[in-house]
């Protein structure tokens, strides 16, 4: 059977005749360049039409030093931490709004489309300008610090803005969560500030309420003692008066006594005269004997007119001038005038002058940046260019337009034998 086929197809041989493979494709050279040459050509205009390849900027950024922590935390009521005051700062660079404020600000609008073309939806175009903004934390150790720094990247088609937008966007968040801390750290003085005055005036005014109270209290005190003091002077005027008016009625009937006995002058001389004693001493020494007999009618007579004629009998009373210096002294009380004349009464309260110290020093403080960071610039915005495929493309569109031109001058051989193969048979 395989006799038949070779006398069938004589032509065929099981060996590859490796030079006539190559003189075929010598004959077909010109159609094999050219058929690599269109198909390169066709990988270079397609490699062409592609976009310019973009560009990536990277930098990284690490937690505050220690000493921007111990610059933010000499101002009073902050305790904040490296880790506290640096999630702040990420928190604040990956807000959307804080890249587009950044954007913005900057007029990277104008720097992206310089030569004003229309744009649909600025909005839209601005999020796909950010949109490439990736934060990531890296295991690099940098200069020998244990944190871990947060790499920021951004892609563009221009290294230079995208570089120079990353540079203002960390400096900016680190401005921003400063100041951000400084408004709080503001916010907190004011808010004590304010807890201080309140503080200060409960205390103020319950000092003054005390002292009102108290004031009332001596009043009542010192108007119950004058009522009492009063009511004494009241008994002793009275008991003075009664004493008075009985001296009287007795005056008036000795001295009538005296006048029915006859007796018109008084017997003191001559009881004196008598003893050879002194007056004072002859009357107390006689003191048993009647008045009448003693003073006489008409010394009797004079007496119950001078106590008729008498207007006051204070004078006569002890014991007032005693009363009304208690009651001068209970109108004149100096403690009550000092608790009256008192304006202020915050010396007397050491909590008030805490207070006043504390609100002193608060007010004193003008929290300010200097010296303070939210991050450590680890490595600067560095622009690359990301690697194109346009080479690439050419290389495999050559290589490819080569194979197949090979291909196809075989193929085109093959088909060009078997067009001749009825014509061979029939000769023979």
């Amino acid at each position: 059977m395989n006799q038949n086929n070779q006398e069938k197809y004589p032509y065929q041989t099981d060996e590859i005749d490796l030079g006539k493979i190559a003189k075929l494709l010598k004959e077909r050279s010109w159609f094999i360049l050219g058929f690599t040459g269109i198909v390169t050509l066709l990988g270079i205009v397609y490699a062409l039409s592609l976009p310019p390849s973009p560009y990536v900027s990277i930098t990284s950024v690490l937690s505050p030093n220690q000493s921007s922590v111990l610059s933010l935390n000499r101002f009073p009521l902050t305790s904040e931490t490296s880790e506290t005051i640096f999630i702040n700062y990420l928190r604040k660079l990956s807000e959307k709004e804080f890249q587009k404020k950044v954007f913005y600000e900057n007029d990277y609008l104008t720097a992206l489309n310089p030569e004003s073309e229309p744009i649909d939806d600025v909005e839209d175009y601005v999020l796909g300008f950010l949109g490439s903004i990736s934060i990531e934390a890296s295991d690099e150790i940098v200069d020998s610090l244990l944190e871990s720094p947060y790499s920021i990247s951004m892609e563009g088609s221009d290294g230079k803005i995208i570089s120079r937008f990353l540079n203002e966007l960390v400096v900016s968040a680190n401005s921003e969560t400063v100041n951000d801390f400084i408004n709080i750290t503001n916010q907190k003085i004011a808010i004590r500030l304010d807890q201080v005055s309140e503080e200060r005036r409960l205390l103020l005014t319950g000092a003054q309420n005390d002292r009102l109270s108290k004031i009332l209290r001596i009043k009542e005190e010192d108007a119950q003692k004058i009522r009492e003091l009063n009511g004494l002077i009241k008994r002793a005027k009275y008991k003075a008066k009664k004493e008075r008016l009985n001296d009287i009625q007795t005056l008036s009937a000795a001295a009538k006594l005296a006048g029915s006995l006859g007796i018109v002058e008084n017997n003191l001389g001559q009881i004196s005269e008598s003893k050879n004693i002194n007056l004072n001493i002859e009357i107390n020494e006689n003191a048993d004997l009647p008045e009448w007999y003693l003073f006489g009618e008409k010394v009797l007579l004079e007496r119950v007119g001078l106590l008729k004629s008498r207007i006051s009998d204070d004078p006569f009373i002890p014991e007032l001038v005693s009363l009304n210096n208690q009651i001068h002294e209970i109108q004149n009380n100096n403690l009550l005038q000092t608790l009256e004349d008192r304006q202020d009464d915050s010396p007397f309260i050491a909590r008030v002058n805490e207070l006043d110290i504390e609100r002193v020093n608060l007010e004193s403080i003008i929290p300010e940046s200097s010296g303070i960071d939210a991050m450590q610039l680890a490595q600067p915005p560095v622009a690359r260019q990301i690697p194109n495929s346009r080479r690439t493309i050419v290389m495999i569109s050559f290589v490819v337009g080569f194979v197949l031109s090979i291909f196809l001058a075989l193929m085109m051989y093959l088909f060009k034998e078997d067009d001749t193969e009825p014509t061979t048979k029939t000769s023979r």
